[in-house]
């Protein structure tokens, strides 16, 4: 008779309940907004931004963010210290860099990263096998993104922006002022925690042609410590390239199998991904994207002709810019005469079907132009755009190369910007940097 009763026994034992999920409705508008994972790659942190979506103030105490990757499964690598508070609107960026993560996140692989409580109920989830069809590792300064800001879908963008607003990149959004600086300056701009930057940004220059060696051989820390602090100022940097300047003129057409030089296009547009994949700037600028004066010498026929290899490269990396769509910006430097195909092969209404900015280098004092002849000139360039803006060219100095240059002060530099600006001209960039005595343009319209 023992077996019948312990069979009693163990009927009367209750089941144990399931364990109910933590209500986490305290949190709702509490998001994952943005992910820089970036463990994958050299000189680079990854970021993590929290933004707190709702209309009132959030407690974030007791909540983590969890990982689950090709190494871990739900590792804690943050949990919010007691008394975390994020008020409407504000957001809390975790970084590998000042240690409030703790271990980063590689984008290399899947990867999925919950923000929850202990218990695992998840305030919000980002999953990268969901939110991106195709593989998608993260761009070395880029990162994940829900645009539009908050409530979005994920993005994987070349440029990233934790702590501020995630949108793409427009035009509209700042002062159409830019100053052409050399790698050598990053530096000088970089001292006193930025102060030079800072006051160009001030000033109302909100782009910076920065020139390829930046990217190439100079000190890579400090490029991308100095891109940083850009993204955080609100200062937009594009990559001044030289196209047909290798140290020399390089002619970009085959003069004897009377052909395009197809190896000097895929090297062009390689460098171009290049800049903007793994520094995330926000537009190509094209320098000598022209002929040394020579350009009627290589009109081998209607389809092999210098007019038609300038276009060609504006067309071949407006391809590459648009791909992205990010809001991503083309610019070139142009000779300043008008109708100068025969020598450079630059047509301006041409190239302004896929430049967005064409920027004739107006350097009066090298040439001696009056003041209506600056104003005609550049004039005659907007009305032969091609639909492009065009943004004035405009020395920071008087003088030219053979009888020296001195700077000007701001007084007489803002005169001089003055003219130009009287035209029909959408904006004005500076040659250069570090001379002359920048003056205040932010009343430019």
């Amino acid at each position: 008779m023992a077996a019948p009763v312990l069979w009693a026994v163990c009927a009367c034992q209750e089941k144990p309940k399931p364990v109910e999920p933590t209500d986490v409705s305290v949190w709702k508008g509490l998001v994952i907004n943005e992910i820089a994972a970036h463990d994958q790659t050299a000189d680079a942190v990854t970021k993590v931004e929290l933004l707190n979506t709702g209309s009132s103030p959030m407690d974030l105490s007791g909540l983590g963010l969890y990982i689950t990757d090709e190494y871990f499964t739900g590792q804690s690598i943050w949990a919010a210290p007691a008394g975390t508070k994020l008020s409407a609107g504000e957001r809390l960026v975790l970084s590998t860099d000042d240690g409030t993560l703790r271990t980063g996140i590689s984008s290399a692989a899947q990867f999925i990263l919950k923000l929850a409580v202990e218990d695992g109920t998840a305030v919000d989830e980002f999953d990268r096998s969901k939110a991106f069809a195709d593989p998608a590792p993260a761009y070395p300064r880029g990162s994940y993104q829900r645009i539009p800001d908050g409530t979005g879908d994920w993005r994987n963008m070349t440029y990233n922006s934790t702590g501020w607003e995630n949108k793409v990149f427009s035009l509209d959004d700042y002062h159409h002022n830019a100053v052409w600086a050399w790698s050598s300056h990053v530096p000088s701009m970089s001292e006193n925690d930025f102060a030079s930057l800072k006051n160009l940004k001030k000033l109302g220059y909100d782009h910076i042609l920065l020139n390829y060696v930046a990217f190439e051989t100079a000190d890579r820390r400090q490029t991308l410590a100095f891109l940083d602090k850009c993204e955080e100022l609100g200062v937009n940097v594009h990559c001044w390239m030289q196209c047909f300047y290798k140290g020399g003129w390089v002619s970009p057409v085959d003069d004897e199998n009377k052909c395009y030089r197809e190896d000097l296009y895929a090297d062009i547009r390689a460098h171009a991904k290049k800049y903007l994949e793994d520094f995330g700037v926000k537009g190509l600028h094209l320098d000598y994207i022209r002929f040394g004066g020579t350009a009627s010498k290589h009109n081998i026929n209607a389809e092999v002709n210098s007019v038609g290899a300038v276009n060609r490269c504006c067309r071949e990396l407006r391809e590459i810019t648009d791909s992205y769509d990010e809001g991503l910006v083309m610019s070139a430097a142009l000779m300043p005469e008008p109708n100068t195909e025969y020598a450079y092969g630059q047509n301006p209404a041409q190239m302004g079907q896929y430049i967005h900015i064409l920027m004739p280098m107006e350097y009066r004092y090298s040439y001696g132009w009056s003041d209506a002849r600056c104003k005609t000139l550049t004039d005659w360039f907007c009305e032969h755009s091609g639909g492009a803006q065009v943004w004035a060219g405009i020395t920071t100095y008087t003088g030219n190369d053979s009888g020296g240059v001195k700077g000007m002060d701001a007084g007489s530099l803002r005169k001089d910007i003055d003219i130009f600006m009287d035209s029909q001209a959408d904006g004005l960039v500076l040659f250069r940097y570090g001379l002359g005595t920048f003056p205040d343009v932010n009343d430019l319209p």
